[in-house]
């Protein structure tokens, strides 16, 4: 039956079931998820990641996409049990949300979409996370690893693929107080970063990797502690 709701039905049905989905687990989760900002920083701690942007056809829309991100996460403050939903956010990525076209990796086949590019902003969040003790609720994989090793900026396994309906981005502040999200982003360059109160002991983060015949299985250790394990198709 799913296979043939996959294979028939058009595809903003598909979306509207997932996100009907998606709206009863909530309900039965009960989580909060947060809603206030602050312009001013909430304390005197603070943990950043950088990375570089990569040129490539899309590079200005990309920018710009990022940048629409950004906006929504900028100076968010995460309450303690509080969970961050990427799309819950940034809601769908249209041309009414100001959206522009841009690379996208859509199961094995690289392509382009309105929203293309924002991965790169999921992924650093996902890092950012993993590093900050956050605890991950949901996180996906890219299907495939596009790079060879002397033209990566991140380790592989430390990215985070969202898909609107379908993949979120969900991590659960689990500290007894607040924490904030910072970004800056230009041409070149998109920087995250933590702010709080209390000082956030970074965690040891590992990805050990073993090959296979069509590309590569990722284990992500979070202090001796085996988070995934994923498999990476190269192309």
């Amino acid at each position: 039956m799913k296979r043939l709701l996959k294979k028939y039905l058009p595809h903003h049905w598909k979306l509207q079931l997932k996100l009907l989905q998606r709206y009863f687990t909530e309900r039965k989760t009960q989580y909060s998820y947060p809603k206030n900002y602050s312009s001013e920083n909430i304390g005197e701690y603070q943990f950043e990641l950088k990375q570089v942007i990569k040129k490539g056809e899309f590079h200005e829309n990309k920018v710009h996409n990022l940048r629409i991100v950004g906006s929504k996460i900028n100076t968010l403050i995460i309450q303690p049990n509080e969970v961050f939903s990427f799309w819950k956010l940034v809601g769908k990525p249209n041309q009414k949300n100001g959206f522009k076209e841009g690379r996208n990796l859509i199961k094995t086949h690289i392509s382009s979409d309105l929203g293309g590019g924002i991965c790169q902003f999921s992924s650093i969040l996902y890092f950012l996370a993993l590093q900050s003790g956050l605890k991950i609720i949901e996180r996906f994989p890219h299907s495939i690893d596009i790079y060879k090793e002397h033209e990566r900026f991140t380790p592989l396994g430390s990215d985070c693929t969202v898909v609107y309906g379908y993949k979120d981005l969900q991590f659960q502040n689990p500290f007894s107080f607040p924490v904030q999200l910072i970004y800056t982003v230009h041409d070149e360059e998109l920087s995250v970063s933590i702010i709080s109160p209390n000082k956030v002991i970074l965690n040891e983060i590992q990805f050990n990797y073993s090959e296979a015949e069509k590309g590569v299985w990722v284990e992500t250790i979070r202090n001796d502690k085996t988070l995934f394990k994923n498999f990476y198709i190269r192309l």
